[in-house]
């Protein structure tokens, strides 16, 4: 009992660590121009539903729906994927993002060039597929692009 308690108050003191309050954009975006933050909203919430190192990456059967900050803008796929730049962009008064506290990694890319990743997405990696091209792998490739692992 005593093992399972304390890997319990680990794992919850792991979680609040890696967090922070929701914001449309990560709070200490200005603290690292060039970095890029992994971002989670509740599923649930998404579908419109009630309820609760190579290239850095995230799971890709998590139940959240995932999204990548960089330099003023948020890429997601929902699908289609897309791009915003706007605090205030949709599904975030609904659905608010839980940023990860630190950056996951650096680039020297373009914005332009990412939103132009972003557009041929599809083209390039298919359509979007609830267990093979979901919006994890989606920001785990633009993590890849992001990290110049990918062109």
């Amino acid at each position: 009992m005593y093992k399972i308690g304390c890997l319990a108050i680990m794992l919850v003191i792991m979680t609040v660590c890696l967090v922070e309050n929701d914001a449309a954009f990560p709070s200490n975006r200005n603290s690292s121009p060039d970095g890029f933050w992994f971002g989670t909203q509740n599923l649930g919430c998404m579908l419109g539903k009630k309820g609760k190192r190579a290239a850095p990456s995230r799971g890709t059967l998590d139940l959240s729906h995932r999204v990548i900050y960089y330099r003023g803008y948020v890429f997601e796929q929902r699908p289609p994927p897309r791009w915003h730049n706007t605090p205030e962009w949709d599904s975030t008064a609904k659905c608010p993002v839980t940023w990860e506290r630190n950056a996951a990694g650096r680039s020297k890319r373009s914005v332009q060039s990412v939103i132009n990743f972003t557009n041929g997405y599809t083209r390039r990696f298919g359509g979007y597929n609830v267990v093979f091209n979901n919006c994890h792998h989606f920001a785990n490739r633009v993590s890849q692009f992001l990290s110049g692992e990918l062109n």
